[in-house]
């Protein structure tokens, strides 16, 4: 072959490259509710993420994710606490996918002395601490939350003779970082406090997850300040509500809280995926 004629497959194979770079850049990242506070977050390269995974008792989790392998790949779990309304699915989730597992230091090392989670697969860490489990295009900074954490072991699917509640640490959230740089912020669930000014000055959430359904947790007047106040996302999606007849609070209760605020709620259904 020429010299020109090697030159020219060799543009062409730049080209290529380059397209096959701007479609990497050009992708998207998909977040899914399924209820209550479990999402799914598929990131722009196509790793998922499982945030609270309760779903087969979920009254508000689409008929089809009440079989876990539905969810497809996983590839890591957070959890960001021991209630029951969001480590249900846990074990059988972790061990049908593989999944690593992030969770405060207690609460992860009971769930490994019980037998309950794979020692190797555990991610056992603490607030202001961050880390890279799936590589280093992706974060997960544990923050705090204004919350209890304790654990059923019947709940955990673990046989127990005598002590039945365990101790769950302390109950946390989570900001997690992108390829793409775009962040979300999983508030788990928390009353407004006002270190969230922190999240918001060290992080700038471009999408926060947030509670409010009362009862145990914060209420949409209070989310709504914690919002426009506080957090200052770019967008909000309300989650932890209308699951049991004490959390039966509404997301129109919480647009009318936020009085305005240049601050877009999305209106958004079980099981929809949505593109950010």
């Amino acid at each position: 072959m020429s010299k020109a004629g090697r030159l020219s497959v060799a543009a062409i194979v730049m080209l290529m490259l380059a397209v096959r770079a701007g479609h990497a850049v050009a992708q998207q990242i998909e977040v899914m509710w399924l209820g209550h506070a479990t999402f799914r977050i598929t990131s722009t390269t196509g790793k998922v993420i499982v945030i609270d995974p309760f779903l087969k008792k979920n009254p508000r989790a689409p008929a089809k994710y009440k079989d876990l392998s539905a969810l497809g790949k996983v590839d890591l779990i957070l959890v960001t606490h021991g209630h029951g309304d969001h480590t249900e699915d846990l074990q059988e989730l972790a061990t049908l996918t593989g999944a690593r597992v992030v969770a405060n230091y207690e609460f992860a090392n009971n769930l490994v002395v019980l037998g309950i989670l794979d020692g190797s697969k555990v991610i056992a860490m603490n607030k202001g601490g961050s880390v890279t489990p799936l590589g280093p295009g992706i974060k997960v900074h544990m923050v705090p939350a204004e919350h209890s954490s304790s654990a059923d072991l019947l709940t955990l699917k673990h046989e127990t003779a005598g002590m039945r509640h365990i101790a769950g640490g302390a109950p946390v959230g989570y900001v997690i970082e992108f390829e793409n740089g775009f962040k979300v912020y999983h508030t788990g669930d928390t009353d407004v406090f006002g270190d969230m000014a922190l999240i918001n000055r060290f992080f700038k959430p471009d999408l926060a997850l947030v509670c409010i359904g009362g009862y145990f947790t914060m209420d949409p007047e209070r989310a709504a300040y914690a919002v426009r106040e506080l957090i200052r996302p770019k967008q909000v999606i309300p989650m932890h509500y209308g699951t049991f007849p004490v959390i039966n609070r509404t997301p129109a209760e919480f647009k009318a809280a936020l009085d305005n605020a240049p601050i877009k709620v999305l209106d958004v259904k079980p099981g929809e995926p949505h593109k950010f």
